[in-house]
């Protein structure tokens, strides 16, 4: 469930050499294996706990839907944990977002950088839906996930109903596609003429990234994998007056470039690590921000789901979905955490880095470990499981259960199965 999970596998194979192997492995479902016929309790669990979310193209209801709307009221924080690419799946969080509206829900944190959500939401409100699809669509403002067109449609909705004059959009994430538009923004603004030096040599850099890049269509040359973060470091060195959005940028730059570094070298571990810890300081500053404004807003957010699992993520490390439980309660509320998955067997959008546009292809990165959920999905309709019931019959030292089926269980509050989805389109 890492955002370089939604490349090819080809894609991410040729961003260093003898990473093929690693890449094949990540993309490819969990390890084929014989697996045992499920406890009985827990066939019976997953058959008593189910609900039906139906669809019907543009509108969600039924009691599963109805439970999600309750929880999502009773809760501080909506983290819906995804697979990548699911039309369905991002029109289901726009409507429940609008719904949890009236709740006091006012902020929406997706898996962007911090100064790309901003400048996405500073379009929104300027502009409105024609002016985020131009910035999207424009090569040097393309950002993950958000040139698929019902990702896209999600922040326009969101955006709808939350006042104008609010913030809306928390970006935690970096930045693989905007570092020429987060450029562009820093030669604006007043610095010293060392900073402005440094940054025409950074300017250079990337721009030259990107057309070794427009020359090979080969991602290990865009400046956020091939990039040197010292380079960054050489601006903040002779701009220590930047303003705060400015600091922001550069730092969204720098860590871009040491976390991909991490990954090229073949440091796997170290990169997620590094990104984790780049996802929780982001959080804690809008966190921290919102709480100084007083009455501070109910926050949704859609990640992928290692990112908001509770516990150890997919990626071996403690990631935004083990902090969130924490402040939530230090606020006085809780969090509710929501696994979305494709339907069995159907194909999700993934980013092909040659063309930069979405195209359908199987990805199903939980693999056996969602076959459980998929086995007892009701028929001709999405299901969505309470996991609570689950656990008392799920136990980590049952090894008789795939390790993914035990981690949704335990470190989501629902899982929902979409049977019959279909794959994100392009903007």
């Amino acid at each position: 469930m890492d955002r370089r999970g939604f490349l090819s596998v080809a894609a991410v194979a040729g961003l260093a050499p003898g990473l093929s192997a690693v890449a094949s492995a990540q993309q490819a479902a969990a390890p084929a294996r014989a697996e045992p016929p499920l406890p009985p309790k827990l066939v019976a669990a997953l058959a008593a706990s189910r609900m039906p979310v139906d669809f019907n193209g543009s509108g969600f209801s039924g009691a599963g839907f109805d439970w999600l709307v309750a929880r999502g009221a009773a809760a501080e924080v909506f983290m819906l944990g995804e697979e990548h690419g699911i039309a369905e799946n991002a029109k289901l969080a726009a409507t429940l977002f609008t719904r949890l509206v009236p709740h006091g829900y006012r902020r929406l944190a997706i898996e962007i950088s911090p100064p790309m959500a901003t400048a996405l939401d500073r379009h929104l409100s300027r502009g409105g839906y024609p002016a985020l699809k131009a910035l999207l669509t424009t090569p040097e403002s393309r950002v993950a996930f958000f040139g698929m067109a019902q990702e896209a449609q999600l922040l326009a909705a969101a955006r709808a109903v939350v006042p104008a004059r609010e913030p809306l959009l928390w970006g935690l994430d970096y930045e693989i596609g905007a570092d020429r538009y987060l450029i562009a923004e820093l030669q604006q603004r007043r610095k010293p003429a060392a900073a402005a030096a440094a940054l025409a040599a950074l300017d250079t850099a990337s721009r030259d990234a990107w057309k070794r890049y427009d020359a090979t269509h080969n991602l290990q040359h865009v400046f956020s994998f091939s990039g040197d973060p010292a380079l960054v470091e050489a601006v903040e060195r002779a701009w220590p007056g930047a303003d705060a959005d400015s600091k922001w940028m550069l730092e969204t730059l720098r860590e871009t470039a040491a976390i991909n570094a991490e990954w090229v070298k073949g440091s796997g571990y170290q990169s997620n690590l590094r990104r984790s810890r780049f996802l929780r300081a982001n959080l804690l500053r809008h966190w921290r921000e919102e709480q100084r404004r007083g009455r501070p807003a109910r926050l949704f957010m859609k990640f992928g789901g290692s990112h908001v699992v509770r516990g150890l993520s997919m990626t071996d490390v403690f990631d935004i979905g083990s902090l969130v439980p924490e402040l939530a309660e230090a606020r006085g509320g809780r969090s509710f955490h929501l696994l979305v998955l494709a339907g069995k067997g159907r194909p999700t959008a993934n980013l092909n880095p040659e063309t930069f546009r979405y195209e359908p292809g199987d990805r199903n990165q939980y693999g056996a470990g969602s076959d459980p959920f998929h086995g007892a999905a009701l028929p001709g309709t999405f299901t969505l499981f309470d996991t609570a019931p689950l656990r008392a019959v799920t136990r980590s030292s049952n090894r008789d259960l795939h390790p993914e089926t035990v981690r949704a269980i335990h470190g989501f509050d629902a899982v929902l199965a979409m049977t019959g989805s279909t794959p994100s389109t392009n903007l």
